[in-house]
């Protein structure tokens, strides 16, 4: 679905690339998470997957089409969904139904094909109820879903989110990943997530650790979250419960084996305690 191929990019008036010669494919319906600390280029690239940058050198491929082929833009922005970091940045209209509609108004869908898709956007993110509301008086998670919605009624085939829960609360950014999950699993849309919360990456396929403008390292969440160590040493951090998973190791209370979440933890720890 997206082929990136050594991909650099430089700021104007930088002094060092925020990317460097950058190399990974994504397959179609794939879950991808893309993580790193401040500055290690994650956002950059994000934004390179439906062309708001392109490279400075090496191309980045959406279904086979060039993001360097002007003739194809159009078809790579439907392609490709954004949701970024500040939902009212994205929200353009006083209503929530017109919000939604406004991508594919200007894709000119005809609106006998717009309605349903619209309506289907709205209910996929669980804000019937707030259709006819003014998207500035819902909270932040809900803004979110919004944005999201706006994006699905364009039936993008990937949809990336760049730090698109980093604005909410735990409530809030536990909300988005249940959509965002959800329409993976049921729907089939490939995602690519942006982020630097670590629990985040722990239901996706694959895991990609982005350092200084290059992959890290990239693997299974199980993979990646083995190395603890150097995920520290570079900035970053794991998941509480793989953090816990240590803990119980190095102090010879339990193995845990590769357990990334607390009932992964528990169901563990329970045939350990009741055969003591």
């Amino acid at each position: 679905m997206l082929s990136i191929k050594n991909v650099s990019f430089t700021y104007d008036d930088a002094p060092r690339p925020a990317l460097q010669d950058v190399s990974f494919d994504v397959a179609d319906g794939e879950f991808l998470c893309i993580v790193g600390h401040n500055g290690s280029g994650k956002s950059t690239l994000a934004r390179m997957l439906n062309a708001l940058l392109l490279p400075s050198s090496g191309s980045i491929f959406v279904d086979t089409m060039d993001t360097a082929d002007d003739t194809h833009l159009l078809e790579i922005r439907r392609h490709v969904g954004m949701v970024f970091q500040n939902p009212d940045n994205q929200l353009v209209t006083t209503v929530v139904r017109e919000d939604v509609a406004f991508g594919p108004e200007n894709l000119g869908i005809p609106t006998e094909e717009m309605i349903p898709l619209v309506d289907g956007a709205i209910a996929a993110v669980g804000m019937e109820e707030y259709a006819s509301s003014a998207p500035h008086m819902l909270s932040g998670g809900q803004k979110q879903r919004i944005a999201i919605a706006g994006m699905l009624a364009m039936k993008p085939r990937v949809l990336v989110l760049d730090e698109a829960t980093a604005m909410l609360d735990p409530i809030g950014r536990r909300d988005i990943l249940d959509i965002v999950r959800r329409l993976n699993r049921e729907e089939g849309i490939t995602v690519v997530m942006i982020t630097q919360y670590m629990e985040e990456a722990v239901g996706a396929d694959r895991v990609i650790v982005m350092n200084g403008g290059r992959i890290d390292m990239q693997g299974t969440p199980a993979e990646v979250f083995r190395q603890g160590e150097h995920l520290r040493s570079i900035g970053l951090d794991v998941p509480a419960a793989v953090e816990l998973r240590e803990q119980l190791l190095a102090k010879g209370i339990a193995d845990c084996g590769d357990a990334m979440t607390i009932e992964e933890i528990a169901d563990r720890l329970c045939p350990l305690l009741l055969k003591n």
